[in-house]
């Protein structure tokens, strides 16, 4: 007479493996689609450097250097990956790149960010209520935007401090932190950056409501 539990295992470690064996293709495939894939790879690649650099803003708001960010502002040109507001360094907009051999293209990476750069300016000119703006002259420049390109990958460690192109500071991820830390000019007051953030904020959401209606 056999066994019921034997039999009861016996069926188990198969639908085991049956469930292992369709993980492990779907894996494989998944893995084959990236790396045939160029814009598949860039874009995987630019998820990562863009998680690496909340993490890094997450531990900067921990350690009280900045207030906060919004992440992913769309615009006309593309998107603004991360806007910052700090605590004594003004406003901040980053764009983090991913670059896993030298970098070849900072030309571009310098341009694209001053661009960002002069449409955040519009977009904080657009967020800032009239009737407020009086209020919180002094505490925050709303024009003041500083643009930082933010290298994540193996190029980072090729980057040297104060590398600056046409104007733009490229930043290695693993530095990011020091770098807001050593920011000093004009302190901004909570009060003027929450309203800040909260407009950032409903400007994206708003923005992303007018895409999907379209």
């Amino acid at each position: 007479m056999s066994d019921p539990y034997s039999s009861a295992f016996r069926w188990w470690l198969l639908g085991a493996i049956q469930a292992a064996t369709v993980v492990a293709l779907i894996a494989m495939l998944s893995v084959g689609f990236l790396v045939h894939d160029r814009d598949a790879i860039l874009q995987l690649r630019g998820a990562w450097g863009e998680e690496n650099t909340r993490d890094e803003l997450a531990r900067a708001k921990r350690r009280h250097l900045i207030w906060g960010w919004v992440d992913s502002i769309p615009l006309q040109i593309g998107d603004m990956d991360h806007f910052v507001v700090t605590r004594r360094g003004g406003l901040v907009v980053v764009d983090s790149k991913w670059r896993s051999a030298a970098v070849t293209d900072a030309d571009d990476m310098a341009r694209a960010a001053r661009r960002v750069r002069t449409r955040a300016e519009g977009v904080v000119r657009s967020c800032i209520a009239r009737d407020r703006a009086g209020k919180h002259r002094g505490k925050v420049n709303p024009l003041a935007v500083r643009p930082v390109v933010v290298l994540w990958g193996p190029a980072q460690y090729d980057l040297q401090p104060g590398y600056i192109v046409d104007g733009v500071e490229f930043v290695a991820g693993r530095r990011l932190f020091e770098w807001l830390k050593a920011l000093d000019s004009g302190r901004t007051d909570r009060e003027a950056a929450t309203q800040l953030l909260q407009q950032l904020s409903a400007f994206r959401a708003q923005v992303r409501r007018e895409t999907v209606a379209r």
